[in-house]
């Protein structure tokens, strides 16, 4: 598969997690479109509205590892290790700058515009830090940044990988 397959099959299998977590909530969520932006048009228990899918790794190095590692339209690009010194600090500072990047784009105020507040979905690649601990430690302030900007999202997850799927974390 070539990046942008396996981007899609991501994309896909993490709509699939997160319809079945709504499902265990008692809420019906079922993909309309997939446009990109955003990553799809939804709707959910009758309403229609729009989910954002991104993640948020450790660092660079590492998220080009992953990615060409398994795409085969690139060459891999070994990881370059480095110390982690404060990592459950370092996963909420990421974690936010992923956040916070999402709200400067102007895709993302044009699918306010057109479709209202969407549903953000930021996947979790810190190895020490889970999302749990992210919202715990740095949640409150991660939502008092974002109450004085648009409110472009009117939820947020974060997600990491599980052997049966996704877990999700409420952080807005």
């Amino acid at each position: 598969m070539n990046h942008r397959e396996i981007q899609t099959a991501h994309e896909e299998s993490v709509l699939d997690s997160f319809a079945s977590f709504l499902e265990s909530q008692g809420q019906h969520l079922q993909v309309l479109k997939r446009p990109d932006p955003p990553d799809a048009i939804i709707e959910l228990d009758g309403i229609q509205s729009w989910v954002e899918i991104t993640d948020a790794f450790q660092s660079s190095d590492w998220a080009r590892s992953i990615t060409s590692y398994a795409a085969d339209d690139s060459k891999h690009q070994p990881y370059q290790s480095r110390l982690i010194c404060e990592p459950d600090q370092e996963a909420c500072e990421i974690v936010r700058q992923v956040i916070l990047k999402k709200y400067d784009k102007s895709t993302m105020n044009e699918c306010l515009r057109s479709y209202g507040q969407g549903i953000l979905l930021v996947g979790v690649y810190t190895p020490l830090t889970s999302p749990e601990e992210i919202v715990e430690q740095a949640g409150n302030s991660i939502k008092g940044e974002i109450e004085r900007l648009n409110p472009i999202f009117r939820s947020i997850f974060l997600y990491r990988n599980t052997e049966s799927g996704h877990s999700f974390t409420e952080l807005l």
